[in-house]
C-alpha cells in the first residue's frame, strides 16, 4: 500500500478523555480523540488505497479475515468469515462460510420498517460477490482491489470489459455472472481462480473487499446522491458524507464528517459480540496487554479524529494531557530522546511511556525506467545509489529515527538479510567511477548535454520548509558526482497522477506492506504491474518476470527462498530504486491509555484501546501542580 507522505512519520494518533452527560440517556460517555496530519483521500472501501485513508475507514469496513492484534508473528485469523477458507486440491478454488447473524449498521438504503424506525439487514455471500465486482468495475477505476485481483478470477477480467460501456448510474452490470465468483447460498461464497494465488487469503483481509449491500447501490447511486457520486469516487464524499456512508459491520458509525470540524464515530449498536483477545505474544501479560482479556469490545463510546497539519499543535496537546498519544516534533526530539534513543527520566515520572517500533516499510527514490536518461543504462543509477549518503539523511533531517534500507524487503521479513544490494551503501569512489561509464553510455545514445548529464526532475509531495530543506539535502548528495537535480514540488494527490501517467523522471515514494509475504514487495517490479499503476518504476526484466510467476503461486519453502533471493540479486544489479530508510517510530503515550501495541499491517484496533479514568485524572493533577 502506498504511504501517504514520504517523509519518514506516522499519522499522529492523539487520544483523550472527555467524560459527558448524555442528553438522551444521561450516561457518561467515553471520547477517543485523533489527530491526522495527512488528507483522507477516500471514503469509499472499493477506492481506499493510501495508510491514512485505511486507518480511518478500517472503523466502518471489515474483511473477511483480519490479524491477531496482539500475537506477533502476525497471525491471520477469521473476522467475518466463520472459519478459514476451505481449498480445493488444485489450490484454485475457495470456499468460505460467512459468520451467522452479521449484521449492518442501521441504514436509510434498507428502508423503514412498519414503526417507521431503520431496519437491520443480514450480511450475505452476495454482498462480498458485489464488493469485489465494485473493485474490477471499470467505472470505479483501477484502485488496489483492482490490482491485487486483475487476472486472478475466473470471468473477472472478461466482466471488467462488459462494464465499459454501462452508463456510470446503470448498475444493470452487476447483474452480469463472473464465472469464477458466486454465492453459493446466504453463507457461502466460492471465489475459482485462474491459478494458484496463496496470497488471497490476505488480500481478502483488505478493507477494500468489505460487503456491500446491493441496496445501497440502488440508493445511493440511482437516487438523489447520483450526481454528486457522477463525479466519480471518492471525492464525492465531502461534507454530507454522513448521510451517504454505506452500510458497514465494523465497530464505529460516522456521525458527522465536515470540513474544519471534528470527524465524530459513534459506536455501532448492531456491532456483533467481540470480546478482546485472551492470547497475544511472550511479553503481553507482563505489558498489561491481558488485563482485559476476554471483555466485549469497543471500549469507547466516541471516537473524535481532527486534521492537525502542524505536529507541535499535536505536541502541545499531549504535553498539556489534553491528548495520549502523540509522535515526536523534531525541534523537541533531544528534549525527549537521550543520546541513546531513550525516554529521559524527567519524562517517566510524568507518567509518560515510549513506545517504540518497525513499520513493514520502505522508503526510496524511484527512477522512471522508461525515461531515456535512466534507460540508457544501469551505471547512472548504480552512481547516484552509491553516492547518497543515507546515514547521513537519517541523522540530519530524520534525528536518527530510521535504519537504511539494504535490500527491497523490509527487517520483519524472513529474506531481508539473504540478498543485500551492494549498491545501498554509500562510497564515494565507486559512485565516481560510475558515473564516468554513465557518461559513456549516455553518449552512445547521444543524451549528454555539452559532455554533461542532463538535468534530473525530482518530484516530490509537499512543499512546506521540511520538504524543502531535504530537497536542499538531495541537491547536494548528487552535486558530489557532477549531478544537478532539479526538486518539483506537488500534493501528494499531484505526484500519484504524475506517477500513474509516467510524467515523472525521478520521484520520491514508499510502500507499506499489505501483508506478511515478500511477494508483496517484488511485486512492485514485475512489468505486467505497470498497466495496475502498482510498478511505479516502469521497470521490466523478462528473467524476472518469469521468476516472480513462480514465487507468487508457491507455498513457503527452500526452493521458493532460492527463487527469492535470485530475484532480489537481479533488482540489486538492475536498481529500479534508490533504497533509502525504513523507517523506526517512536510514539509517547500518557500511561492511562491502556492496550496500545502498534500493528504492523492491520487498521481499525481503537476498539481495543481503553482509557483508565482514575489514573487520567491523578496524572493530569500532578501535572497542573507541577506547571
Amino acid at each position: 500500500m502506498k504511504i501517504t507522505s514520504c517523509v519518514m512519520s506516522l499519522v499522529l494518533l492523539c487520544a483523550g478523555t472527555v467524560a459527558a452527560d448524555d442528553k438522551q440517556g444521561g450516561q457518561r460517555r467515553t471520547i477517543l480523540r485523533q489527530t491526522f496530519g495527512s488528507r483522507i483521500r477516500s471514503l469509499d472501501p472499493a477506492t481506499c488505497g493510501d495508510t491514512t485513508s485505511a486507518r480511518f475507514l478500517a472503523h466502518f469496513y471489515e474483511g473477511l479475515y483480519d490479524y491477531h492484534y496482539l500475537k506477533r508473528p502476525v497471525t491471520l485469523v477469521p473476522q467475518l468469515a466463520a472459519a478459514m477458507p476451505k481449498i480445493s486440491d488444485d489450490g484454485l478454488t475457495y470456499t468460505i462460510k460467512i459468520k451467522k447473524g452479521l449484521k449492518y449498521s442501521r441504514n436509510p438504503c434498507f428502508g423503514w420498517n412498519e414503526n417507521g424506525k431503520l431496519p437491520v439487514r443480514i450480511v450475505k455471500a452476495s454482498d462480498f460477490v458485489l464488493a469485489i465486482k465494485r473493485c474490477a468495475d471499470w467505472h470505479i477505476g483501477s484502485g488496489p482491489g483492482w490490482a491485487f485481483l486483475k487476472g486472478r478470477i475466473e470471468g473477472l477480467d472478461e466482466w471488467r470489459k462488459k462494464t465499459v460501456p454501462y452508463a456510470p448510474r446503470d448498475l444493470d452490470r452487476y447483474d452480469l455472472p463472473v464465472a469464477g465468483l458466486k454465492a453459493i447460498d446466504d453463507l457461502t461464497l466460492q471465489i475459482r481462480l485462474t491459478g494458484k494465488y496463496p496470497q488471497l487469503v490476505h488480500v481478502l483481509a483488505l478493507l477494500n473487499f468489505a460487503p456491500v449491500p446491493r441496496e445501497s447501490m440502488d440508493f445511493y447511486f440511482t437516487g438523489r446522491w447520483a450526481k454528486a457520486i457522477d463525479r466519480k469516487l471518492p471525492p464525492v464524499f465531502t461534507n454530507s458524507f454522513s448521510e451517504l456512508q454505506l452500510p458497514c459491520t465494523g465497530p464505529y458509525v460516522l456521525k458527522t464528517y465536515a470540513v474544519g470540524s471534528p470527524i465524530i464515530m459513534v459506536r455501532n449498536v448492531n456491532f456483533r459480540d467481540q470480546c478482546y483477545p485472551a492470547a497475544g505474544g511472550a511479553d503481553d501479560k507482563k505489558a498489561g496487554l491481558l488485563d482485559d482479556a476476554g471483555k466485549k469490545a469497543p471500549f469507547v463510546d466516541e471516537i473524535h479524529w481532527w486534521y492537525v497539519a502542524s505536529s507541535k499543535d499535536a505536541w502541545e496537546m499531549f504535553i498539556t494531557g489534553k491528548s495520549a498519544i502523540t509522535g515526536i516534533p523534531k525541534d523537541v526530539v533531544r528534549k525527549v530522546l537521550t543520546d541513546k534513543m531513550k525516554l529521559r527520566p524527567e519524562w517517566k515520572t510524568k507518567g509518560i511511556e515510549l513506545v517504540r517500533y518497525d513499520s513493514p516499510s520502505i522508503f526510496w527514490f524511484v527512477f522512471n525506467m522508461k525515461d531515456p536518461v535512466f534507460s540508457a543504462g544501469k551505471s547512472l543509477r548504480q552512481a547516484m545509489c552509491l553516492a547518497f549518503d543515507t546515514e547521513e539523511y537519517i541523522k540530519v533531517l530524520h534525528d536518527g529515527r530510521g535504519v537504511q534500507a539494504t535490500t527491497f524487503i523490509p527487517r520483519s521479513f524472513a529474506e531481508h538479510d539473504l540478498a543485500p544490494s551492494p549498491h545501498a551503501k554509500f562510497d564515494l569512489t565507486a559512485a565516481k567511477k560510475k558515473i564516468e561509464q554513465a557518461k559513456k553510455e549516455l553518449a552512445a545514445k547521444g543524451l549528454l548535454e555539452n559532455g554533461r548529464i542532463p538535468t534530473i526532475r525530482l518530484d516530490m509531495a509537499g512543499g512546506d520548509i521540511d520538504t524543502i530543506r531535504r530537497a536542499e539535502f538531495i541537491k547536494k548528495q548528487f552535486a558530489r558526482i557532477g549531478l544537478t537535480i532539479k526538486p518539483v514540488f506537488n500534493s501528494w494527490p499531484e505526484l500519484q497522477k504524475k506517477v500513474y501517467e509516467k510524467q515523472v523522471q525521478l520521484h520520491t515514494m514508499g510502500w507499506h506492506a499489505d501483508y506478511p509475504d515478500a511477494e508483496n514487495f517484488l511485486q512492485l517490479y514485475y512489468s505486467p504491474n505497470i498497466s495496475k499503476g502498482i510498478n511505479n518504476s516502469n521497470y521490466s526484466n523478462p528473467k524476472y518476470d518469469k521468476l516472480y510467476v513462480r514465487i507468487s503461486t508457491m507455498q513457503p519453502s527452500k526452493e521458493r527462498t532460492r527463487l527469492i533471493v535470485e530475484m532480489l540479486k537481479i533488482l540489486n544489479e538492475d536498481c529500479p530504486v534508490l533504497l533509502l530508510t525504513e523507517p523506526v517510530n517512536f510514539t509517547l503515550r500518557w500511561k492511562w491509555l491502556k492496550n496500545y501495541k502498534p500493528h504492523p499491517f492491520g487498521y481499525g484496533y481503537s476498539r481495543y484501546l481503553r482509557i483508565d479514568a482514575a489514573l487520567q485524572k491523578k496524572l493530569t493533577e500532578s501535572l497542573r501542580v507541577s506547571q
